[in-house]
């Protein structure tokens, strides 16, 4: 699987070239080759990329003033030398076996006045472009003419835009370049030496965050995994479906504390179930899954790593015995993954592979329940590749004492979307990524993916992706020296503005890059959870007021005097991020202020920081209720934010290792504004006209909204909960509309009259008429699912709960939006009540009248109220409503 790559000794090749005399290709506007391509290659994908490849030669070339004229091989002018790409009759004469790779080896050779670059190019039988359908193919001639146009003729792939067509040519046949993504700087002359004979094998096979290809995937050797590395991944719940075994053979599922199995409690989706893994069925399948791959000519495959630790959770007997002890905690939970013996599960299923397939490779990953280091495992089974999570030497460095005689791979967390401080600001150095280039390279990874996109910043983070693709060129360069060619190529007559800006950056972010970032020392539960150390301290420590006015003069002085349009839209790109950051900063520091001294003085400020804050995200990221950023202004190819829509950019939610939900990011500004921090909670209720249904919007169109907040916190616009009410001559309505529910309403439990319905989210309202008790009704977003009961003051005047008291109440929900996994932070359901005053022994109030009242809704952790209470039958937290 993993052949030794023949280093190149650079030192020996500069002896060469400086020896040889040069082959001109282009000089003083003058060029006589022609770029030729082969009349048919192995298929149509091949021959769009090498049309397109040679497209972009042509326009390298015009950008220097010189012309190239693009042909087929039969079409060649016989007086005219040629740059030749791909499997060329010529290039096969001159002995170029190009099908003996299996990888990205490119070679570059000089036949007389002509030059051969050529590699392996064919289509993936089986993979193709994620959301294109196009197929994805191996393209060593891209990549060697990727790296000839950078070496010779002073292409420089600066960034990776978002939009760039993955199959190289446009529709009509053309080659549309992104001249803001790729840069042609200026060259006097193209040559090579006139006895050029290079074979190159780019470090890594596959190094990627999804199949993707474009020209700045492959030059920067961001190269897509082919079907031949990772086939196919076997995948615990499509082996053995919840849906087909859980009645037939429960026994496939976990066995839980309570006695009961993994498949009859209520799992959202199938990738949580949880398995029996030492069940003799399970690995059957497994194992009969993993064969119907190989039959099909795989050779190497995946078994999918359940997130969540769903293998260890088992109590069945010989699941006790693998890892010697229970599972009825979370502790032992843990215990259990940290211990490894989950390996001898994977190892049940693979040493069957190996025994009937000795050729088949197989792709574990070092996940969670799977820890590689020599306490728990001292040499892997010689047909198991492990895909090693790192981001650093320190992770390789665990792995001292381990033997893997099939190799390893790589599960990166380089360049995420976990960082502490958020997906949307800039993780890592260059100089920090540089390092972890040259530990691949001495740790001998042949291929990677990446956990997470490794484009949600590309404009700040652009220097980090350029080091890091250069390096694996060459893992001995200087990443100061290609740092540098990134600053001059992309910002040309404010290079120097922009250096300062990006040192400044860089010397910012540096301690979070190495220590708070993915997978270092701080990036864990015991640093990042901490109460009042969470994700917005690592923006305000990283993004002071003091570099924020700093960094802004050196962007702003960039701005004014940028003059090539290509520039000022990077720097738009640019600008956008940096003033997402900034306005960020300046919210978390105006919250400080506030919070230090509450006064309407600190508090307007930052209520118009908010406001200006999610202004600003629906003119780059689109409006709240679309999906998608909008293209940089004078770069169509590329979006900000990785392409992700206002929901995302906004953190609206809890994301991985990172805190949002309840920052002042979030706060309701528009309940803010109504008063709801000093409201004295007095509500006037207005007669309807006509019954108010749930569903009858005529009826609450016009009437006044109010609006819940935490207890004792602060109003939120990601579970905005608002209430509003009516009255006719024997009821009073109250309709309450909660946005994204803990979980989907689908999934709450029915629960009998006056049964425990407080384990779910519900809704609650408290009503004290002038009896002097207070009534509490609560129902679920569930069929049938209602609570009542009555507080009455005893003896000693302390008030006293009567569950038994039951009353004629009707109750009605609905929920708006689907289902869905990523659904829940725009749905809303709406609770509706029909109170008759009856009940209560009242008869309709009269005019003026005031009755105590309060409502709530428990998220389940969160506890929302219209008036700030304990609970809506506090006596001291009522508010009133007038009739």
């Amino acid at each position: 699987m993993f052949k030794k790559i023949l280093p190149l000794c650079l030192a020996a090749l500069s002896s060469v070239a400086a020896s040889a005399a040069d082959l001109v290709i282009a000089e003083s506007n003058q060029c006589n080759y022609q770029v030729v391509i082969p009349d048919k290659g192995a298929d149509e994908v091949v021959d769009n990329w090498l049309l397109a490849t040679a497209k972009l030669m042509q326009a390298a070339f015009e950008k220097n003033g010189f012309k190239a004229e693009v042909v087929k091989e039969g079409a060649k002018a016989a007086d005219k030398p040629g740059v030749y790409l791909g499997a060329t009759e010529f290039a096969k004469k001159n002995g170029i076996k190009v099908e003996q790779h299996d990888d990205w080896t490119y070679y570059q050779k000089v036949v007389g006045k002509d030059l051969i670059i050529a590699g392996n190019d064919k289509k993936d039988p089986d993979k193709t472009v994620r959301h294109t359908k196009t197929s994805l193919a191996l393209l060593g001639t891209v990549k060697g003419a990727c790296d000839f146009l950078r070496e010779r003729a002073g292409v420089r792939f600066l960034f990776l835009n978002k939009d760039q067509s993955p199959c190289g040519l446009d529709k009509d046949g053309s080659v549309k370049i992104d001249t803001r993504s790729i840069a042609f700087t200026p060259v006097q002359k193209i040559a090579v030496p006139d006895n050029l004979d290079l074979k190159k094998t780019p470090m890594m096979r596959a190094n990627h965050d999804g199949a993707y290809e474009t020209f700045n995937y492959i030059a920067m050797n961001f190269f897509p995994p082919m079907s031949d590395i990772e086939a196919a991944n076997v995948v615990w719940y499509k082996a053995i479906p919840p849906a087909e075994y859980a009645k037939s053979h429960p026994e496939y599922f976990a066995l839980m504390k309570d006695g009961k199995r993994a498949c009859e409690l209520k799992i959202n989706f199938d990738d949580n179930m949880m398995y029996c893994v030492t069940h003799k069925g399970v690995q059957d399948l497994m194992f009969k899954a993993a064969e119907s791959l190989i039959t099909n000519g795989v050779k190497t495959l995946s078994i999918s790593t359940l997130d969540g630790y769903c293998l260890c959770r088992c109590n069945c007997e010989e699941c006790n015995k693998l890892f010697g002890m229970k599972c009825e905690s979370s502790d032992e939970m843990y215990a259990r993954g940290k211990s490894g013996k989950l390996w001898q599960a994977f190892f049940g299923i693979t040493e069957r592979i190996r025994k009937k397939y000795p050729d088949v490779k197989i792709v574990l990953l070092n996940y969670q329940d799977t820890p590689v280091n020599a306490e728990v495992i001292k040499e892997f089974p010689e047909n198991v590749i492990v895909k090693i999570q790192y981001a650093s030497q320190l992770d390789f460095d665990k792995l001292a004492g381990v033997k893997f005689p099939a190799g390893i791979c790589g599960f990166e967390e380089t360049f995420t979307g976990f960082g502490q401080a958020g997906p949307y600001v800039p993780e890592r150095t260059p100089e920090h990524i540089a390092g972890v280039v040259q530990a691949q390279a001495r740790n001998n990874v042949k291929w990677s993916m990446r956990d997470g996109s490794i484009g949600y910043v590309r404009g700040m983070q652009a220097p980090a992706y350029y080091v890091y693709g250069r390096m694996m060129d060459d893992t001995s360069a200087d990443w100061k020296v290609i740092y540098k060619e990134f600053c001059d190529a992309a910002f040309t007559n404010v290079a120097s503005q922009m250096t300062g800006f990006f040192d400044l950056l860089h010397a910012q972010i540096a301690i979070y890059s190495d220590f708070y970032g993915v997978m270092m020392p701080a990036w864990n539960r015991k640093y990042s959870r901490s109460r009042y150390h969470d994700s917005k301290w690592h923006v305000m420590s990283m993004f002071t007021p003091e570099y924020m006015a700093e960094a802004e003069n050196l962007l702003a002085s960039a701005e004014k005097n940028a003059k090539d349009p290509d520039v000022k839209a990077r720097l738009n790109l640019i600008r956008i991020e940096f003033d997402y950051i900034k306005n960020m900063s300046k919210i978390f520091y105006l919250q400080n202020a506030w919070t230090m001294n509450k006064s309407k003085i600190y508090l307007d400020p930052l209520v118009d920081a908010i406001d200006e804050w999610h202004a600003f995200l629906e003119q780059h990221a689109g409006d709240s209720k679309k999906g998608g950023s909008k293209p940089v202004e004078g770069w169509p190819e590329m979006r900000p934010f990785n392409g992700h829509g206002y929901g995302h950019a906004a953190l609206v939610n809890d994301l991985y290792q990172q805190q949002w939900k309840n920052t002042c990011l979030n706060w309701d500004t528009k309940a803010i504004r109504a008063g709801i921090l000093d409201d004295k909670h007095e509500l006037k209720v207005a007669a309807a006209e006509e019954a108010p249904g749930i569903d009858n919007s005529n009826a609450w169109a016009n009437v006044t909204e109010s609006f819940f907040k935490d207890r004792g916190g602060m109003p939120y616009t990601n579970v905005r909960t608002t209430m509003k009410v009516l009255r006719d001559k024997d009821n009073l309505y109250v309709r309450v509309d909660s946005l994204y529910p803990s979980k989907h309403p689908e999934d709450m439990y029915g629960k009998e009259m006056d049964g425990d319905i407080f384990k779910e989210e519900y809704v609650e309202i408290g009503i004290m008429p002038p009896d002097g008790k207070i009534y509490r009704l609560a129902a679920n977003p569930v069929e049938g699912s209602r609570y009542d009961s009555a507080f009455a003051p005893n003896e000693k005047k302390r008030m006293t709960e009567d569950i038994k008291w039951n009353g004629k109440w009707e109750f009605a929900f609905k929920v708006s939006g689907k289902k869905g996994p990523y659904s829940l932070p725009g749905r809303i359901w709406t609770a509706w009540f029909k109170i008759p005053y009856s009940e209560f022994g009242e008869k309709a109030p009269a005019a003026g009248e005031t009755w105590g009242f309060n409502a709530a809704r428990n998220r389940i952790g969160q506890y929302m109220l219209w008036s700030d209470a304990p609970s809506v039958a506090d006596t001291n937290g009522l508010g009133q409503i007038t009739f």
